[in-house]
């Protein structure tokens, strides 16, 4: 092989490798910012959920504060487990055992039923990870409403 030659595919290879750590860096930098924005959306969630002023300030028109605190709840473990599933912490598996568990509450359900339809519409321009993950809570929600009647 040629000098020329083999310093063009040392280049390459010192190129391609840069490239793959670039690619990393810049995912690895997504997860950070998915998980910090994820931290305050499930901290409001839980301050929400236990402070009824909060709840009855931000209770959507027909639903009691009360019973919007226990939504929120609901919401507030669909959106951890999200998280877990999105970081690659979840397989496909354990997010529909966790839906289940989920949806076999009253509090989940009564959520989903209420907000599940915007989660869906949500995720529709989401990734396909998102999706996954939607379509994967609103199976776990046909399951537990069907098991239930």
């Amino acid at each position: 092989m040629k000098t020329s030659t083999a310093v063009l595919a040392a280049g390459v290879a010192v190129a391609a490798v840069g490239v793959a750590q670039l690619v990393q860096r810049h995912r690895h930098h997504k997860q950070d910012i998915d998980t910090a924005l994820s931290r305050v959306q499930i901290d409001w969630l839980a301050r929400a959920s236990s402070d009824p002023l909060e709840a009855a300030f931000w209770a959507p028109e027909g639903i009691e504060p009360k019973q919007y605190q226990q939504m929120l709840s609901g919401n507030r473990s669909l959106c951890q487990l999200s998280l877990r599933h999105r970081l690659g912490l979840v397989s496909r598996r354990q997010l529909a055992l966790h839906g289940d568990k989920l949806m076999a509450t009253e509090t989940g359900r009564a959520y989903w039923q209420r907000f599940g339809s915007y989660r869906e519409a949500e995720a529709e321009t989401g990734s396909r990870v998102e999706r996954q993950f939607t379509q994967a809570m609103k199976d776990a929600y046909l399951r537990a409403t069907t098991l239930a009647a």
